[in-house]
């Protein structure tokens, strides 16, 4: 777990290549242009947010290309505040890499921010009384393996799946690159749930975290059979289109489902509204998108995750969410976010009504890991001077 929990808490490491350069003098930034896309936009300092601050990192960003940040953006209490794009190499899913000028039109790979999509679908499906119980057993919904149906794997859950302690030996410590990464031997198999299901059990359901993208596409598949529609066209009409997310590309085919563990892109934008959702209990603009027990329920603590020596704060794992509790420059933060190889982040401060988008393409790279926590550490967070409720909640776990 070693290279997943590297990629999560992206600790700084040594080295000019990791490090974003201190600030510079540029002093204005202007308001994100309204698009008719559904956001409100303002400018920063009328949302309590350092304007300057801001400013200073686009330009050294934009003096550093080395970093390969694509984008970054910024909603503070209901408004897009801030919203940046960047040149740099980027790459497909699948696909070599090649130089991009990116802009509000280009679809960005979300990587594994994918599964906090898929978590959303749960939720929704579970609203509308598809998905009845999280207490299921994960076998019960693929009748198409009676072998597999068996008392030991009978006691792997729906909730243990989502909150990755289903108990399979699985193994994404080695990059994506490298073809004993399970994920990858999954996406090679001619039958990718069989792969997943039959990995032998090596703990005890629900007692041990093991990030496992296998569990996603398992969960999709649910989704599929729970909601009798197909799994692109449930996400359209349930996610999508309540969102104005018109421009969405699926990458993979894994049966009759695309790469639901990491094949997602979308529009910077976009993928800003759907971290919206997680401010503002599964709202967006007045409507009522995923249930708000949901947010909830799927961005707790529901296991500890073991942090590495030296490392400070507490973090867990939700329902296909990370959960953290970090020391920041304004305190004691609770923060919930999704994650991306990449480094793809969508980071929600609950306490700070602010949500903050970073993509960039540092693609099985350790020393892009640390690059978006040194940029909220080092920029974002210390803009932010109104309005701040520090501290975290007890959230189980």
């Amino acid at each position: 777990m070693r290279s997943i929990l590297a990629s999560v808490l992206a600790i700084p490491l040594l080295g000019a290549s990791n490090a974003l350069p201190p600030a510079s003098s540029q002093t204005s930034y202007q308001a994100p242009a309204s698009r008719n896309d559904g956001w409100s936009t303002a400018q920063p300092d009328s949302a309590g947010v350092d304007a300057a601050r801001l400013a200073a990192m686009t330009a050294e960003i934009r003096a550093h290309p080395e970093l390969n940040v694509h984008a970054i953006l910024i909603e503070r209490d209901g408004k897009l505040i801030y919203e940046e794009y960047f040149d740099g190499v980027d790459e497909r899913w699948g696909l070599p890499p090649e130089k991009i000028s990116m802009t509000v039109e280009t679809k960005h790979d979300l990587r594994s921010v994918t599964k906090s999509v898929v978590s959303a679908l749960v939720g929704i499906a579970r609203g509308e009384g598809a998905l009845p119980s999280l207490e299921q057993p994960l076998i019960a919904w693929f009748p198409e393996y009676p072998e597999l149906d068996t008392p030991e794997l009978r006691r792997v859950t729906l909730a243990d799946a989502l909150s990755m302690q289903a108990g399979f030996q699985w193994d994404e410590d080695v990059p994506y690159n490298d073809q004993r990464n399970d994920e990858i031997r999954m996406m090679r198999e001619p039958q990718p749930l069989r792969y997943v299901l039959t990995r032998p059990l090596v703990t005890e359901p629900g007692r041990e975290f093991k990030y496992n993208g296998g569990l996603s596409q398992a969960m999709a598949t649910v989704i599929q059979r729970a909601t009798k529609t197909p799994f692109q066209a449930y996400a359209r009409e349930r996610l999508f289109e309540p969102l104005g997310i018109t421009d969405v590309e699926w990458r993979g085919t894994l049966g009759d489902l695309p790469n639901t563990a990491s094949g997602l892109r979308l529009r910077p934008r976009d993928l800003a509204k759907f971290g919206s959702l997680y401010l503002h209990a599964g709202r967006w603009n007045g409507k009522q998108v995923v249930p708000a027990d949901w947010i909830d329920l799927s961005t707790r603590r529901h296991v500890r995750v073991p942090l590495p020596p030296g490392a400070e704060g507490d973090l867990g794992y939700g329902y296909f969410w990370w959960y953290g509790c970090n020391p920041t420059p304004l305190g004691l933060t609770e923060v919930r976010f999704a994650v991306g190889n990449g480094p793809q982040r969508v980071v929600v401060y609950p306490g700070l009504k602010m949500a903050v988008t970073i993509l960039t393409g540092r693609y099985n790279e350790p020393a892009g890991l640390a690059l978006p926590r040194k940029i909220l550490r080092d920029h974002i967070l210390p803009a932010v001077h109104t309005d701040i409720q520090t501290g975290c909640a007890s959230l189980g776990g």
